[in-house]
């Protein structure tokens, strides 16, 4: 890339922060159907609420199309943490981070539990949680009648 081609992208960049608008990158055609998509055109998950009888990730909105990535520092991430440790525990040992810590922080391990997860869930394993996992994983069931539920 040329210097001035470099000074376009830069500048570029700065018109779209600060109008705040988000500055993207293409991710591979392998993530296109993936929660990765999601971190672009939704909310982050920040704190937790009851959703069709399971305890999910939402955005301060209450939407639970909401995402996470490696990173992200809040209650939602302690709640889908809790969830990976409840709903998965045997996956978690496979890939040894169980009991995996709830400290309200996506770092590595979150996201490795959250990866492996998303493998045996049947979506996108690309370690962001979004609403394609929302839907794919099984979340705690705050009732214990069953005690994790997938929902939509």
């Amino acid at each position: 890339m040329s210097k001035r081609t470099a000074r376009r992208v830069a500048a570029t960049a700065l018109v779209a922060a600060s109008v705040g608008s988000v500055l993207a990158v293409a991710a591979p055609a392998s993530a296109a159907a993936s929660d990765r998509v999601a971190v672009l055109a939704t909310p982050a998950c920040t704190k937790s609420i009851t959703y069709q009888g399971a305890l999910v990730p939402a955005s301060s909105g209450n939407s639970v199309n909401c995402h996470m990535q490696r990173g992200n520092v809040s209650d939602g991430v302690a709640r889908l943490q809790d969830t990976l440790n409840d709903c998965y525990p045997n996956e978690l040992r496979r890939v040894g981070v169980y009991p995996l810590a709830i400290d309200r922080n996506f770092g590595g391990n979150t996201q490795r539990a959250l990866t492996e997860v998303q493998r045996v869930s049947g979506t996108a394993a690309d370690g962001v949680y979004g609403p394609n996992t929302r839907r794919a994983i099984r979340h705690v069931d705050p009732d214990f009648g069953d005690p994790c539920r997938r929902v939509s």
